[in-house]
């Protein structure tokens, strides 16, 4: 009949034991180094929008400033449609007056 060793089935289970939490602790180590990669990329690109944002800000007020400086020089459509009729109503003028003269 063969003995086992004692010494031998208590070292083959820290053995175990300390593969296993090797690979735990290589597994949580990866995980930290994915996650702070991830963070970094993230960081990269919010500082990328931000810039772009202020961009958009300032791209903005110049538009507004532009417009509010070119708004003054063109009327509104209500303005155009009125001068559109007074005009109109100048030329039925005209052709009524010269219809009365031809008719002479």
């Amino acid at each position: 009949m063969s003995q086992t060793n004692p010494d031998t089935a208590l070292k083959a289970k820290p053995i175990l034991e300390r593969h296993v939490q090797t690979v735990l602790l290589a597994l949580v180590v990866g995980l930290l180094a994915w996650s702070g990669n991830t963070t970094l990329t993230l960081i990269e690109t919010s500082a990328r929008q931000d810039e772009r944002i202020s961009q958009l800000i300032t791209l903005t007020e110049q538009l507004r400033a532009d417009l509010r400086e070119v708004g003054n020089d063109y009327m509104t459509i209500n303005d155009a449609a009125m001068y559109r009729d007074q005009i109109n109503s100048r030329i039925d003028a005209l052709g009524a007056r010269v219809s009365r003269l031809e008719n002479r």
